[in-house]
């Protein structure tokens, strides 16, 4: 009897947290034919997996074009049971595929999509509420055409709640944390620690934050691992500019598992959302893997954050934009290693028992199945 397919379609060139590491290896792992379609290097099959790889477009316009048509070119060849997308530039491949194959489609949706385009600097702010406007027509009129739309947030998921939809938390897998060193507080490398995309607003606002501990001659040594796309050369100027460079180590940004050991050599876990509205919806995945790791976290204090840490006593929630609240919070930990170590603890076993990927997984596969009865 032959296996049901399933095809992940996600335009990133490594091995994705969520498409591969977690969407993937359970797909394949509950028995399915499993092919995550992407950027990569080669066709080859990692971990089990079918890589399916496309070029990567040199230009916006070019990825839209002549890449999504040779992705949807790739999909139909693929003969798949359950097509599984994340792309926002995707939707329209999606609807022909649907209307060429009849088979289960799946949109998973990673960001608040509309608000998103509002912080694409790239754009003239006159065009980004007009684009918008485009992507939440876009999303909200192709939706009839997918079997199922999957957000990442409860939050954006309310906005799709005429349409069948299944949120599946972006938590992290537990082997995640399996390379953690045991390293005592005192001899962490880091006090405060940061990954992934870092938008300008974001490294403004610890720099502010930096500035501020330095002046009240607090010890604050800053780790970052910015991922591809983040302005990396400007935050090195702005570091030099405002003689920052004793506050701030910039760390090369490797894949899911290796970021491992930055967290292990760090003590707290910062992320300092500004009160956008993109913000207002989305739940950033680093603040469970700062508390998967035993650190205690300060951040924003926004609602798709605080339905996880309210009365938790795992991380401190401050005013978002407030650099004060946030000098303050960092200090208490720094200033009280037992009472931060314990807070890393209950955010630690809060993750091994809820927030994981073990508990999203299941509502995944049970997706799947009920689309191919």
């Amino acid at each position: 009897m032959r296996k049901k397919k399933v095809c992940i379609i996600h335009k990133v060139n490594t091995l994705d947290p969520r498409s591969f590491y977690k969407q993937g290896r359970s797909a394949l792992n509950a028995g399915y034919d499993t092919s995550v379609m992407g950027f990569f290097h080669k066709d080859e099959t990692v971990q089990g997996i079918r890589l399916i790889k496309f070029k990567c477009p040199s230009g916006r316009l070019t990825r839209f074009l002549l890449t999504n048509c040779q992705v949807f070119i790739k999909a139909l060849k693929e003969k798949a049971d359950v097509y599984h997308f994340h792309d926002l530039d995707f939707i329209p491949w999606a609807v022909l595929l649907k209307i060429m194959t009849r088979k289960k489609i799946v949109y998973d949706i990673h960001e608040a999509n509309p608000e998103y385009m509002l912080l694409k600097a790239y754009i003239p702010g006159i065009f980004r509420k007009i684009l918008s406007f485009l992507v939440y027509l876009t999303e909200h009129t192709t939706a009839g055409f997918f079997d199922a739309i999957v957000p990442n947030d409860n939050y954006v998921a309310k906005d799709f709640r005429h349409r069948k939809n299944e949120v599946i938390f972006n938590f992290p897998t537990l082997d995640f944390f399996k390379n953690e060193n045991s390293i005592p507080w005192h001899e962490k490398k880091f006090d405060l620690f940061y990954h992934g995309s870092l938008p300008a607003y974001h490294f403004e606002m610890m720099m502010r934050i930096a500035e501020k501990l330095n002046a009240e001659n607090v010890k604050n040594v800053w780790g970052i691992a910015m991922s591809e796309g983040s302005p990396a050369e400007w935050a090195g100027r702005e570091v030099k500019k405002r003689r920052l460079e004793n506050n701030f180590t910039f760390l090369p940004f490797i894949d899911y598992l290796g970021i491992c050991d930055y967290l292990s050599n760090a003590k707290i876990g910062i992320i300092p959302l500004p009160p956008y509205k993109k913000f207002m919806k989305n739940i950033p995945l680093k603040l469970f893997e700062f508390m998967g790791f035993g650190m205690p976290v300060v951040l924003s204090d926004l609602p798709p954050s605080r339905q996880f840490i309210k009365g938790e006593h795992c991380a401190i929630a401050v005013e978002p934009g407030n650099a004060d609240e946030y000098v303050r919070a960092i200090k208490t930990l720094l200033d009280g290693p037992a009472a931060a170590a314990e807070m890393g603890k209950k955010g630690r076993r809060l993750v091994f028992e809820k927030f994981n990927w073990g508990i999203e997984e299941k509502k995944m596969l049970g997706l799947y199945a009920e689309l191919l009865k």
